[in-house]
């Protein structure tokens, strides 16, 4: 994901004030309307979020700076709106870790979840039942993504939270790596190797192999 101190000022945040003072006072909820139609187009992924930052998520920083997943720690029955996530004591890396700030999308079996706000151990705020994006391909058509609804249910602790924010990042990431490390597009890092490092210098060290085979060839 984004840095916080790359991110953009958010129209989200400063509508309401951008509105007359008679429209205020003429329509009253006019303000929470278009607070709340940004709030839907500039989430991590979204369209005005992907135009404002599209140079942003062009970067290696970016791309590599995200959670495809986490672990729940806890069961979650059909009224939770707080999603409780393991914690890494070893690696000591909080469940939440490079997941959005706010306004994520996550899947936990089949069902989408969007949540509001998040602590190094929770998503809170959720709003239950969502829909989005779920895949960026498609078997049928292979230009198409997967766009799936889904209903509230009961979820076991130890089940998968998948972070679906991320996966149009992915998408991005595995294009760049096409580019510049064609071959190991669709091949997972192990985890001790410096993904970011690996592609942005992937270039300079087989240029550095066919230099050596050429001198020994001499």
């Amino acid at each position: 994901m984004i840095s916080t101190d790359s991110q953009r000022v958010q129209i989200q945040n400063i509508v309401e004030n951008q509105l007359p003072s008679f429209v205020r006072d003429d329509f009253p909820l006019i303000a929470d309307f278009l607070k709340q139609y940004y709030i839907s187009q500039e989430y991590p992924g979204a369209s005005v979020d992907i135009i404002q930052n599209i140079d942003q998520y062009l970067k290696l920083e970016s791309l590599t700076n995200n959670s495809d997943s986490t672990e729940l720690a806890s069961d979650i029955s059909f009224t939770d709106t707080t999603i409780n996530v393991v914690f890494d004591s070893e690696n000591n890396i909080f469940g939440t870790y490079q997941f959005p700030e706010r306004y994520g999308l996550i899947q936990i079996d089949n069902e989408i979840i969007l949540y509001t706000s998040k602590t190094n151990q929770s998503f809170d705020g959720c709003i239950r039942g969502f829909s989005g994006v779920t895949s960026y391909t498609n078997l049928n058509s292979t230009d198409k993504l997967t766009f799936s609804s889904s209903e509230v249910d009961e979820h076991k602790s130890g089940a998968r939270i998948i972070n679906l924010s991320s996966l149009l990042f992915s998408e991005f990431l595995r294009k760049i790596k096409y580019q510049l490390t064609p071959g190991f597009e669709d091949r997972d890092f192990d985890s001790d190797i410096n993904e970011r490092l690996f592609i942005s210098r992937a270039k300079d060290f087989y240029q550095l192999l066919s230099n050596k085979r050429n001198w020994w060839s001499i």
